[in-house]
């Protein structure tokens, strides 16, 4: 049998760690892998040769990951394999280590270097079965993106669901502000992450389904990506609207 390598990447969160929980529940009652390796602080951990045998945990420490926070377990990161000579050390960590199979859980980085390894592996004859496990926050790993608004692949991405909770309370407690001090600050920004897609700004709906709070969602893709004047056009004047109907406005935008 086998061995297996499995990382993480990207921001550390309780459902990354899940994710990853998850993964080694199914490989291990799956009885068809050897040896279950971490990679510490995520793809890194490959280049470097930090592996740890996870399969070697007690079941009741591998369940704990179901809660707790942070990727503190194996560490996480954030590079991007830029050249042909990371990829070859990581086929070469393989080999070494008789591994089968990879998982890598995060964004879409971490997609790419499961795709990347996947096809290298290929070109070399490596029987190597690469996985990738998403996780972000954005919600924009899955597509393409379909007429009806699903993706293609998955439904959605754990971790969204996370961040639109959040959301959601960030926007109800400031609600709370907003209304008692609006007569000296009418407007309040808040800003969120999901670089240039909208789920996470969408979400703020949710605080909101009976629309009685002075909402004004900005969705990246109702913006124009060249004219940044036309940009502060376009939120000036829909600020101003909420303004003269309302008196106060909360204005939630994404980063993209």
């Amino acid at each position: 049998m086998k061995n297996v390598v499995i990382a993480q990447s990207g921001g550390p969160t309780t459902v990354i760690n899940n994710s990853i929980r998850g993964a080694i529940d199914e490989l291990i009652s799956s009885k068809k892998v050897d040896k279950i390796y971490g990679a510490m602080m995520g793809i890194l951990g490959v280049l470097k040769e930090e592996l740890i045998n996870i399969s070697a945990q007690e079941p009741q420490q591998i369940a704990l990951l179901a809660e707790t926070p942070s990727a503190g377990t194996i560490g996480s990161c954030r590079h991007k394999i830029k050249n042909d000579e990371d990829l070859a050390r990581i086929i070469e960590v393989f080999k070494r280590h008789d591994v089968g199979y990879f998982f890598y859980c995060g964004g879409g980085d971490s997609m790419d270097t499961a795709n990347k390894t996947s096809k290298l592996a290929q070109k070399g004859n490596l029987e190597l079965i690469c996985t990738g496990i998403p996780k972000t926050i954005d919600n924009d790993v899955g597509g393409p993106l379909q007429a009806d608004g699903t993706f293609a692949v998955c439904d959605h991405d754990p971790g969204y669901g996370s961040v639109a909770r959040n959301l959601v309370i960030n926007i109800l407690e400031a609600n709370e502000e907003n209304k008692a001090s609006y007569t000296s600050d009418p407007v309040l920004v808040i800003g969120v992450m999901g670089r240039k897609i909208g789920f996470i700004p969408a979400a703020a709906r949710l605080a909101d389904p009976k629309r009685e709070i002075p909402l004004l969602i900005i969705l990246p893709e109702s913006l124009s990506k060249d004219d940044y004047h036309d940009n502060l056009e376009f939120i000036t004047e829909k600020v101003n609207e909420k303004l003269k109907k309302e008196g106060r406005c909360i204005v939630i935008i994404g980063e993209g």
